[in-house]
């Protein structure tokens, strides 16, 4: 065989791996599903509550639930997002924490298993969940 033409399937597949276009669909967010599940991460924006809120993440934990700044938990499970928009909007207004406030919610992924909400903590921003740090055994001293 010769040397040359075995180069340029090699050859091929790098320009192919390194390809702009390719990185760029990647970027792109995942398709929303018709209705929330357990895992399912979002960004959420809340405007018009004493102030705009800042976008922060947010996970339907293993119970099927979001955690609301200032309000706490709130069902997610089984709701299509402009369905959960308008619900959370409306809690926001019935706690009277804004006159009309507005919500939009960005779908982002799906993370499996879902997270327990007791294993989620909150760091800076209150608003942002982590996975809590994993406790390491102390080991004596030598």
């Amino acid at each position: 065989m010769n040397v040359k033409k075995a180069w340029i399937p090699f050859a091929a597949l790098v320009l192919a791996l390194a390809s702009p276009g390719r990185a760029q669909e990647q970027d792109e967010p995942a398709p929303a599903p018709a209705q929330l599940s357990k895992g399912d991460g979002m960004l959420i924006h809340i405007a018009g509550v004493g102030g705009d809120l800042p976008t922060y993440r947010e996970i339907v934990d293993s119970q099927g639930n979001i955690d609301l700044p200032f309000l706490g938990p709130l069902a997610a499970e089984g709701k299509s997002l402009s369905a959960l928009e308008a619900e959370i909007a409306a809690a926001y207004a019935n706690a009277k924490l804004g006159p009309s406030p507005t919500v939009t919610i960005t779908y982002v992924t799906h993370f499996d298993p879902p997270p327990d909400r007791s294993r989620l903590v909150r760091i800076q921003d209150p608003r942002q969940p982590v996975p809590a740090p994993v406790e390491e055994s102390a080991a004596p001293a030598p």
